[in-house]
């Protein structure tokens, strides 16, 4: 009975996130990344970089308080980036997460470090230079995106795409008017391919990237939070995208469609 009694409690424990103290007690924490998705964050012979990636490393110095400490990334991507948090399987996650309010039913959110906009990618030469020349066109989306459900709400007819590279392949094909997708996605495909354009880079309302970690894990909440509005304050952001989305997109990602800075000054 002792036994199970024991094993029980251990299990329970597990399901439990390391604290802020714990932590620190033990020098490492547990970070979830996609890996795949350049040039928020990627992995390439093991080495991680990117503008995710930057920030964390930076913010894991305030989190140590000083302290010397190790961190350990774990590859999250789709749904096991929630679920990953969720289950203690990782700390913290910052794996290009956007906060959805069914997403805030199951895990806390920091507050937003990244702010994303739905961008629409056309034929060049079929002069789409704003969303008034989509009227009466079909416009490719995949489902379940925002976008997809921004064009829906708008009356528009939508192709369904089963990714973003299902969607580019169609629009290159001659399907469609134009495709719609997060801002970053569609920018990216008009960088590498100049028979493409994004012309419209800021549609709808913001959405936010931000960093979850597990339901009342408030002390390591609190400190990513204020680790946030330190890093801004000293003009942190404005430098990783300087090295990291500025290059990447080749100028065409402009930084007032993308940082808070704004937003941190009431802090």
């Amino acid at each position: 009975m002792k036994k199970i009694i024991f094993l029980l409690l251990f299990f329970c424990a597990s399901l439990f996130s390391n604290s802020l103290a714990q932590i620190k007690e033990k020098g490492l924490i547990r970070i979830g990344v996609d890996g795949s998705v350049p040039p928020l964050n990627i992995v390439e012979d093991g080495r991680y970089d990117g503008f995710e990636i930057l920030l964390i490393e930076e913010l894991a110095k305030e989190i140590f308080g000083g302290k010397e400490g190790k961190i350990e990334y774990i590859i999250t991507r789709g749904n096991d980036r929630i679920n990953a948090v969720r289950d203690n399987k990782v700390d913290l996650d910052i794996a290009a997460i956007t906060v959805t309010r069914e997403r805030e039913k199951v895990v806390d959110f920091s507050n937003p470090y990244f702010s994303v906009n739905i961008g629409v990618l056309s034929r060049v030469g079929d002069n789409i230079k704003t969303v008034n020349d989509l009227q009466d066109k079909e416009i490719l989306a995949e489902s379940g995106t925002i976008a997809y459900e921004y064009f829906t709400k708008q009356g528009y007819t939508l192709i369904s795409c089963s990714n973003s590279s299902d969607c580019y392949r169609k629009l290159k094909a001659g399907q469609g008017a134009a495709y719609a997708d997060d801002n970053l996605v569609v920018l990216a495909y008009a960088v590498v391919d100049r028979k493409v354009e994004a012309n419209i880079k800021n549609l709808g309302s913001s959405d936010f990237l931000a960093i979850a970690v597990q339901k009342g894990n408030d002390d390591l909440l609190d400190a990513i939070n204020s680790g946030l509005v330190n890093l801004s304050k000293s003009g942190f952001f404005k430098k990783i995208f300087n090295e990291t989305i500025d290059p990447y997109y080749k100028g065409t990602a402009e930084k007032k469609y993308f940082l808070l800075d704004d937003l941190y000054r009431m802090f």
